[in-house]
């Protein structure tokens, strides 16, 4: 650190003794390692989604994540509970790939063509908010990476068929795991719907939305080869929002809770190259010097990185004010049935 990010540092750590509990910091695990230091929790978006639903006691909630996170926390927040996000600049290509207006049209158009079916929704945490509610509405969740196996397994037990969105990849690799046939799974573009047909949306067990994270789009079939070929003793380990044959020739998938755990419980010298934001694989390196930690590629998060020392400590100066996220009482409703549904699926409730 810089000796401006070094004075911002203790001085967030002074402002966090001032508040105590009435004050919580969450950090996402792509953040940089000095914002992880003065997260009170730190997680994927799962864990970070169950850690905002659990606080009792702060007022005020930092979230050192994108604009979705902020969101969901929001949404699950308490009464009298203030959620900020340090830059409002910290967005999600992907989130916004999945617009209200398309997805209720091709929603309209799968359920006129398939009556007395029953469709279960379910959205990636990496959506809006009004498409988190849309899903509550409609009976459905939200799922993270950790546990999509989890939600798809429960919606095909009490549905007919899913729509997923927006993540394809992340969609497609859940459906490969779970032994769903490729010719059931249905890649929607939501700028074709209109050439859809009732045979068409009938054969159908899944239907995925076509979105993506250009982040972990980057990454190919090529570079785990190259990763094996310099690397020949490597654990290859890649995020499910890759393509899949990016997964197909990987040793394990997994969340970015999953990764971590993997590095932390790896015996000392092992080697491991990992298909996910570059700034967690650097964290990681340096967290953990005795084994050799590499990414397969550098792909970068602008979005995450927004997320300054200079920021949080400005939002902690104008705390209560600055950069507020806030929701409409029918978002927070319906968009905290599917939080919720997904907290007690996975939760085994």
């Amino acid at each position: 650190m810089n000796n401006t990010d070094l004075s911002s540092f203790e001085e967030i750590k002074n402002i966090k003794k001032q508040y105590g509990e009435k004050l919580v910091i969450l950090g996402h695990l792509y953040q940089r390692k000095e914002i992880l230091d003065l997260s009170d929790y730190k997680g994927d978006s799962f864990a970070l989604s169950k850690n905002a639903a659990e606080q009792k006691n702060a007022k005020h909630i930092i979230f050192a994540g994108v604009h979705f996170m902020a969101e969901s926390a929001a949404i699950l927040a308490q009464s009298g509970q203030i959620v900020q996000l340090p830059s409002m600049n910290a967005g999600c290509p992907m989130a916004d790939m999945a617009e209200l207006a398309d997805v209720e049209h091709a929603w309209n158009m799968v359920t006129d063509a398939l009556p007395g079916q029953t469709i279960i929704p379910i959205t990636y945490m990496n959506s809006t908010a009004d498409i988190k509610a849309f899903c509550g509405k409609h009976g459905g969740a939200v799922c993270t990476s950790s546990n999509a196996e989890k939600l798809f397994k429960w919606a095909l037990k009490n549905g007919d068929k899913i729509f997923f969105f927006p993540d394809e990849y992340l969609g497609r690799n859940t459906s490969n795991a779970l032994g769903i046939p490729r010719d059931k799974q249905f890649l929607w573009n939501p700028h074709k719907n209109e050439e859809y047909s009732a045979k068409d949306i009938s054969s159908a067990q899944v239907f995925l939305w076509r979105g993506y994270c250009h982040v972990h789009r980057f990454f190919s079939e090529e570079h785990v080869k190259e990763t094996r070929t310099a690397y020949p003793d490597a654990v290859i380990i890649a995020h499910p929002e890759c393509r899949e044959q990016v997964i197909a020739n990987a040793d394990y998938s997994g969340s970015t809770s999953f990764i971590s755990k993997y590095v932390e419980n790896a015996p000392k010298g092992s080697v491991i190259a990992i298909a996910t934001e570059v700034t967690m694989v650097d964290r990681l390196a340096v967290e953990y010097p005795d084994k050799k930690i590499i990414p397969v590629t550098r792909s970068i998060c602008p979005d995450m990185f927004q997320i300054t020392l200079k920021n949080i400590k400005e939002t902690l100066d104008n705390i209560g004010s600055r950069n507020v996220i806030t929701v409409s009482d029918e978002i927070k409703k319906f968009g905290g049935m599917a939080l919720r549904t997904m907290i007690n699926v996975t939760m085994g409730n």
